[in-house]
């Protein structure tokens, strides 16, 4: 045996390929991608790139590079595909095999010896003949060692010194050995001798027919016929593996079958070689391929082999992925035409015979996982389990502690294979009932490739059920619409759910995850399509009598239905657009789409589809209700009408909403097509609460509600009054609407002022230097008068609080708004002097003085006053000038010793020079001086 491996040594290879005809590639079909990676090893390992084999094959010699590190087998593949995670999916199972095949056992030849090198470190063989030119190597030991190394003679004869001539052609080597050992021994008494072969004689060979290179060569005496052949260049790949022939003086004696050698190990055949032997290679016999599921797919040359048994004998045998009951065997038949036979390898194979030139496929058993049930979704030990007949949902979930947290026990669905018609189905069960009561309906019988799937209660659950409702798509015809239904809404889950056939709504619904809290009981809808004209309608669901067990609102779904379910915070409108759509664009001539619309004082104005019956009430619950504010007496109906399918008017018309109303049309008014229902708000309704803010010297100061039409006077009633320090003539009346204009007034005015002063600076007028001398700038006016300006309008009305509260005087009282704030300050007995006057400060009122006489004491006007143009700030707000009531503006005009107020304020201004535009600027001057005096006031008021 060692010698047989050190002769299958190669270190290159070849590959046969097959060609093929257009016709006979497309009827072997092109190996799958999957298949190809189930398979790409032991093609690489065993048949090295083989291509797949028809009965017309072509045979063409290509060099394959070996890779140092061998492919796995195809057993290996196998079992890293078994791997894989457990699943029910399906692959096309094409009949498909290798896509290249090899002729098998010429591998073996692929290492060329360019040399015959002679054998000369191997022990001799027993059997060895001995023949001229063979070497002896003889030591005698005696007294005196002596070796000879002798050559035999072409007489066949060895010359030994002292011994004479030993015929020892064709004796064996042991025989040559004892024939030496005795002609010395008799001649020499006493000595002893050792024979070798030392050097082996070179014998001459012939090899013809189909080898590599035929023709005379020299070989070692030592050699094999298998040496002779590898040492050659072997036999090409249109020789004859199987009978391999050994000629002697034309005789034959020895036929060599490489496939006893290599697929059993037999070298019995395997004979040494003589002088002038001819060795005879005579072309490849009939041939038979197989590929597919076996050890060892090739294209072999048969000998005796008869019937596919012993071909898959030769191949190695079958995989344990073959399909026993499903082979082919392609043929050429009697007419010429390539024809196909089934071959089934469980029960006959032994029995089919097979022909040159026949193709055997054996192909792979179903990618397809049977009597078994898969458990997925939100469990900790998801896969595959074994089906076992009577199987039930609980033997397969025995305990919830293979359940992960979260996981939902209210619903949980089955997705089935129908094996009758091939469609998938959906069946959802109660996951809790099932466990815990093994009786239960719920605990329903497991098929074999069911798929249980358990959901949790927090993801989506429409995307836990994306591939099953892809499936039901997939599968779906126009005959056998998709089996789905949507939610949509308010809804846990909302999405589009497998359709359990004969499902009730609200068995639907609590497989969705159930009803939300605070969904709309009185009104949901169902958009059905008609499954034969395609066509969309709705029907109106009250789930409130669904619940009390009404069928009618309970219906059984069906394929395509769609689900809307409502709450207060739904935008109802917008969720059933695209259906209300669809409705308009299946409307045809002279007819009027099923909608209608709702707006006003509802929660959900917009269209709404108009279902069979619809009346008033059940449009406006359909819009959610109608809001606080609605009136609920009466509303106003507007209907278009069609008029010869051409023309249209609309009409209104109202309609009282109390069903003990003189009116003729009721809520229950049935509605048309187009019709548009107002609902209108309350007379004076007020939309939000007003509130007062009194502050001071109130006996119950506060915040305080108001009515729309409530006066001051009738508030200061229901306050409780007033303290005894309160000072009425001086209270704050505060008005936001008011402060909004008095702001907006003040922006203008300072704008309109920017822009006089600066039209004065640039003017061309009369004496202009005198009047403004030329280091003077305008805007340095302008800059002073703003920096006395308040930062914001305070909204201080004058108003005589002291009559409209005391007497109620309509002339004195006003009607409150939102937001007003009163302060009703402590009474005030000074009276303050400001401005331009030498002592500024604050007096003790007197009945008996005015406002001059308060000037006076405060050391009277400077120099630089503007006295005629003082001003008075009563403590109500008022704002009086000191000039006389009798004289106009002249040179007659003087200051009137005018009457003050407790809390007045008496201010002298400052002269200002006159500057171009002065007369048009001192009205502005004069409002500034006016607003500035009073925000003072106000401000230490407030404060």
């Amino acid at each position: 045996m060692k010698f047989i491996k050190q002769l299958m040594v190669s270190v290159l290879g070849a590959t046969v390929v097959c060609g093929f005809s257009q016709a006979q590639e497309e009827r072997a079909g092109v190996i799958t991608y999957e298949q190809q990676q189930r398979r790409q090893a032991v093609v690489s390992a065993q048949t090295s790139d083989a291509t797949q084999i028809s009965p017309n094959y072509q045979i063409s010699v290509q060099p394959v590079v070996g890779t140092q590190d061998e492919a796995p087998t195809q057993l290996e593949q196998n079992v890293s595909q078994s791997l894989r995670p457990v699943t029910l999916e399906e692959e096309i199972q094409q009949q498909r095999v290798q896509s290249k095949l090899e002729l098998f056992g010429y591998d073996m030849f692929a290492g060329v010896s360019t040399t015959f090198a002679p054998v000369s470190d191997m022990p001799v063989p027993y059997d060895y003949v001995i023949g001229p030119g063979d070497t002896f190597t003889i030591q005698a030991f005696a007294a005196t060692n002596v070796q000879y190394d002798l050559t035999v003679t072409r007489e066949g004869m060895l010359l030994i010194p002292d011994a004479g001539a030993v015929t020892v052609s064709g004796l064996t080597f042991e025989e040559a050995k004892l024939a030496i050992s005795e002609a010395i021994e008799v001649k020499r008494i006493g000595i002893k001798t050792i024979v070798t072969l030392s050097e082996f004689r070179s014998i001459q060979i012939m090899l013809v027919g189909e080898v590599s290179k035929p023709g005379s060569y020299a070989v070692s005496g030592f050699s094999t016929l298998i040496n002779a052949l590898v040492s050659s260049g072997g036999v090409k790949r249109t020789g004859s593996l199987r009978n391999i022939q050994v000629k002697r003086h034309g005789r034959l004696v020895a036929t060599l079958d490489l496939y006893e050698l290599l697929l059993k190990g037999d070298d019995s055949a395997n004979i040494y070689l003589r002088q002038g032997d001819l060795i005879f290679v005579p072309p490849v016999g009939a041939t038979v391929g197989i590929a597919g599921e076996i050890l060892r797919p090739a294209i072999y040359e048969i000998a005796k082999e008869q019937s596919v048994s012993e071909i898959l004998a030769l191949a190695g045998g079958l995989l344990p992925t073959a399909n026993k009951q499903n082979a082919q065997i392609e043929r050429v038949s009697a007419n010429g035409m390539y024809t196909l036979m089934q071959a089934d390898l469980h029960k006959n194979g032994d029995k089919t015979n097979v022909k040159n030139g026949d193709l055997i496929r054996v192909f792979p058993v179903l990618d397809k996982m049977d009597d078994v049930v898969l458990l997925s979704g939100h469990v900790l030990t998801p896969g595959g389990f074994q089906w076992s007949k009577g199987m039930r949902v609980s033997d397969l979930i025995q305990s919830k502690n293979i359940l992960r947290q979260g996981a939902e026990f209210d619903a949980a669905m089955i997705q089935r294979e129908n094996r009758n018609n091939k469609r998938t189905e959906a069946i959802y069960f109660n996951l809790r009932n099932a466990i815990t009561d093994k009786y239960s309906k719920d605990n329903i019988a497991l098929h074999p490739r069911d798929q249980i799937i358990i959901f949790d209660t927090h993801s989506p659950r429409a995307g836990q059920l994306e591939k099953v409702v892809k499936k039901l798509e997939n599968e779906a015809t126009a005959d056998s619409p998709v089996k789905v239904v949507d939610f949509k809404g308010a809804i846990p889950h909302p999405g589009t759910y497998p359709l359990h056939t004969g499902t009730r709504l609200l068995d639907m619904v609590s497989y969705a995850g159930g009803l939300e809290a605070g969904v709309d009981l009185n009104y949901a809808l169902l958009a059905r399509t008609d499954l034969q004209s395609d066509r969309l309608y709705f029907i109106r669901i009250s789930l409130k009598d669904a619940l009390a067990n009404k069928a009618d609102h309970n219906p059984v779904l069906q394929p395509k239905d769609k689900v809307y379910l409502f709450n207060k915070d739904s935008d109802r409108a917008e969720l059933i657009k695209t259906p209300l759509e669809r409705i308009k664009r299946e409307t045809q001539f002279g007819q009027q789409a099923p909608v209608v619309q709702v707006s006003g004082s509802v929660f959900s104005p917009g269209a709404y589809p108009m279902v069979p019956g619809m009346r008033v009430a059940d449009l406006i619950a359909a819009a959610g209700g109608m809001k606080e504010e609605a009136y609920g007496l009466a509303a106003t109906l507007s209907r278009q009408v069609l008029l010869d399918s051409e023309f249209s008017r609309t009409d209104s018309r109202a309609i009282s909403l109390t069903r003990n109303d003189p009116l003729l049309d009721t809520t229950s008014l049935i509605l048309h097509p187009k019709d548009h229902l107002i609902l209108r708000q309350k007379p004076e309704w007020v939309q939000t609460p007003k509130f007062v803010q009194i502050e001071g010297e109130i006996k119950f100061p506060g915040k305080y509600r108001i009515d729309k039409r409530e006066t001051l006077c009738s508030l200061m009633q229901k306050v409780g009054g007033f303290t005894e320090d309160a000072y009425l003539f001086g209270a704050v009346f505060l008005r936001e609407s008011v402060r909004q204009k008095e702001q907006q007034a003040l922006d203008r005015m300072f704008d309109q002022l920017e822009r006089l002063l600066a039209d004065s600076h640039v003017s061309q007028g009369v004496n202009k230097d005198e009047k403004m001398p030329k280091d003077q700038r305008a805007d340095d006016v302008y800059s002073v008068l703003k920096k006395m300006s308040p930062e914001k309008a305070l909204g201080r009305m004058v108003v005589d609080v002291h009559s409209a509260v005391t007497r109620c005087d309509e002339s004195s009282d006003i009607v409150l708004e939102n937001g007003d704030r009163i302060v009703v300050p402590k009474y005030q007995d000074d009276v303050s002097v400001i401005g331009q006057v030498y002592f500024p400060t604050s007096h003790k009122y007197r009945n008996d003085r005015a406002a001059l006489d308060y000037i006076g004491l405060s050391g009277g006007v400077k120099e630089l006053a503007q006295y005629e143009h003082a001003y008075i700030v009563q403590a109500n707000g008022e704002v009086m000038s000191v000039r006389s009531s009798t004289s106009s503006w002249g040179w007659f005009n003087s200051p009137a010793n005018v009457k003050v107020t407790p809390g007045s304020t008496i201010f002298v201004p400052l002269s200002v020079d006159r500057i171009n535009g002065r007369e048009s600027a001192e009205k502005w001057v004069d409002i500034l001086y006016k607003n500035i005096i009073s925000t003072a006031m106000l401000a230490n008021l407030l404060d």
